[in-house]
């Protein structure tokens, strides 16, 4: 009886971690716009994306945004209004730099 409980913890503990949460999927696809994945990570998302429609659409979501940013970048820097002084942009572009590495 004690083998079968320890097994069926183990099962448990293992479809954890095949399985990712809702939440675990919608992080690893935002991970995976930006980097590639792990095996184990491409996985799980797969074997989620299989049986939970919302986690599809919101991957499908999140591409398209993804790639629209992308394709009209220069679209959007010249929405912004330029109020503050050259000094301050300059900073905020090396401040966002060295987060970015």
């Amino acid at each position: 009886m004690e083998f079968l409980k320890k097994t069926t913890e183990a099962l448990k503990t293992g479809l954890r971690t095949l399985m990712p949460s809702c939440r675990q999927v919608a992080r690893i696809q935002s991970d995976a716009l930006e980097r590639p994945l792990g095996v184990s990570q491409r996985l799980g998302m797969w074997l989620h994306l299989l049986v939970c429609k919302w986690c599809r659409r919101y991957g499908r979501q999140i591409r398209f945004l993804s790639h629209a940013a992308q394709e009209h970048s220069d679209d959007l820097t010249g929405c912004v209004p330029q109020n503050l002084p050259a000094e301050a942009r300059q900073r905020i572009k090396q401040r966002l730099r060295s987060q970015g590495k």
